[in-house]
Order: structure tokens, then sequence, then C-alpha cells
């Protein structure tokens, strides 16, 4: 089949929105580790609904469905108590696993209907990741070759958008863009992508405007969340990571910047932070080049062309993603 006939049969099938059929089983950022202190908790827009995001007394971050299973109250105005969550109406309380463990009310037994939807949850590069399912598929994502203990990590919280989270990363795959838009200069074969089971990762030599030449890594997770593992001429490391999570009509995103950790010297310290404002600004600077056309368009996968074969392999991995909502009708 041509690069032609693929794009008619692409263009008519087409990716449906999240939410249709389920949500990609992916892992999702849902709040920046640092928001969430032990004995504090917050509510999030998830998916088509809302979680409660918690820190109990062993310091484990944990996502639940939002809504109390006794008259649907928002745990998120509730408290923490040890390692459970309790609501703010009756105070019912539920554990780590999402079951009732408290009706202060007294009954003989606590109803087993009494529980909460859990979402496994991880913390990596200073976000608070949940798997979309029962249990994840994947591992969380996070910067490959550097172990987590040697970078140091700036995390936080981007803009709203109004497209899935796929069509971020389509960055990632769309080398015309990346030529034409961004002003990169690369030269890439999309054969050498390599995709295994739920993540793709490919590495690349080129130039970016503002940044000069580099050695590129590049590896994307489920397909929401992506790292870019950089080495400049100069020998600096630059890391960079993105993930994004359904809302409603749209995404929510959050940025990470990160970088080996420094000696402890004044001089070192301040060479890091100025990597770590390195890759925040060249992550914005991309992020800002595609706002205008993420927020206008109207995306249809209609005619590829010879160019666009790494295109046409994003596309089909993210149409045959795994879809689930084993969380519907409680966090919603």
């Amino acid at each position: 089949m041509t690069i032609t006939e693929q794009s008619r049969a692409v263009g008519k099938k087409g990716i449906p929105r999240e939410g249709e059929g389920g949500f990609s089983q992916c892992w999702y950022p849902v709040a920046l580790s640092s928001e969430i202190e032990k004995g504090g908790l917050s509510g999030k827009d998830f998916l088509d609904g809302r979680v409660v995001v918690y820190r109990g007394e062993d310091g484990q971050a944990r996502v639940h469905s939002a809504y109390c299973r006794h008259l649907g109250a928002d745990l998120s105005v509730g408290d923490v108590c040890g390692n459970d969550v309790r609501c703010p109406f009756h105070h019912w309380q539920y554990g780590p696993d999402g079951m009732c463990t408290k009706i202060p009310a007294g009954v003989e037994r606590i109803p087993s209907q009494a529980r909460l939807f859990t979402f496994p949850a991880a913390e990596s590069m200073g976000l608070i990741w949940a798997f979309n399912g029962t249990e994840p598929l994947y591992d969380p994502p996070a910067f490959p070759t550097y172990p987590a203990e040697d970078l140091v990590f700036r995390a936080h919280e981007t803009r709203r958008w109004r497209v899935d989270p796929y069509m971020l990363l389509t960055n990632s795959m769309d080398f015309q863009h990346l030529r034409e838009l961004h002003g990169m200069k690369i030269e890439y074969d999309p054969a050498d992508i390599v995709i295994d089971g739920f993540q793709y990762e490919y590495q690349v030599d080129g130039e970016l405007p503002n940044f000069g030449m580099l050695c590129q890594h590049v590896r994307c997770f489920g397909n929401n969340a992506i790292t870019l593992t950089m080495t400049r001429d100069d020998g600096s490391r630059v890391l960079g990571a993105f993930g994004g999570t359904p809302i409603g009509n749209g995404s929510r995103g959050f940025n990470v910047a990160a970088t080996l950790k420094g000696s402890g010297s004044a001089d070192d310290e301040q060479r890091v932070d100025q990597i770590l404002g390195m890759s925040e600004a060249l992550i914005t600077q991309l992020q800002d080049e595609d706002a205008p056309i993420m927020d206008t368009i109207r995306f249809r996968e209609d005619v590829l062309i010879e160019a666009d074969r790494a295109l046409g392999k994003f596309f089909r991995y993210v149409r045959d993603f795994p879809r689930a909502h084993p969380g519907d009708g409680l966090i919603n």
C-alpha cells in the first residue's frame, strides 16, 4: 500500500477523541510532588471526572476517586487521618486501597460497596502520576540512562490545551513540523524508530535555533508523555519532559526540566540553575510556537505524503493503544 492509499484509509477511520470508548491506559500526571505535603490533599480534574490526591503519614502519594460513596461529598475538602482520607460531611474514612475503614454513625458491618476507585500511583520526575487501569501496563515515565537520585528536577504545571495529549506528542514524530515550524536542522530515517510495547524511542543529531548542536534521545511513554535527553556540543546534559492528562474536552500539561546534580559548590550550583533554565526556555519556546495551531486545529488525518511516514506510524500506534474507564461512575 502506498502512502497515499494509507492516508485515505487513515482519514476514513481516524482516531477517536479521548473518552470515546474509554481513555488511553497511560500514566497521567495529576499533581506536582511538592504540592502534596504529608497530611495534605487536593482535588484534581481527571479524565471525565475528579480525583483526590493525598499523602498519608507514611509519605506515600495516593489517588482515589473524589466522591464519597455515602452522598457524594468531594473528599478533597475533607482531611487526612493517618493513611486514610476522611469525608468532610459525615466523616466516613477510606484507606489506601479505597475501602471504607470507618463510619462514625456506627454500623454492624461496613457495606462492601463503600469503596472508592483507587488508581495505581507513582512519583517520578517531581510529579505524581496515576495510571488509568487496575494494573499498570508499563513503568511510570522517567528519564533513561540516569538514575533519579543523580538528577535535579524542576517541575511545573503549564497551560490547558484544547486537544488530547497525544496531539501534543505528534511533535516527536512529525519531522516536517520540526523543520518548518521550529527551524530544527535534522535528518532522520523513520525506520530507526523503535516501538516496544507501550513506548517508542529514537536518537537524532541536529541543530536547534538559539540552542546549538546536540545529540538528542527521545523516549515516549504511552501516548501522552515524552522525555528528551540532550547532550550539547559543550558536553552539558539538558533534560526535559512533558506529560499531558485528558480533562473535559482537552488536556492539562506538565513540564519538567532536569539535569545532573552539581557538586554543591556555588559555581556548580549556578551552572545547574542555568541548565535548568535553558531546558525550561526550550520547552516553553516549542510550546508557544505550537499553541496557536493546537488552539485552532480541527484535526483530521487526511492526505499524508511520503515525508509523513513517521507520523503515520505514530497515528497507528495511538489508534491501537488500549483504552479503558475503570473509574467510570465513581470519578464522575
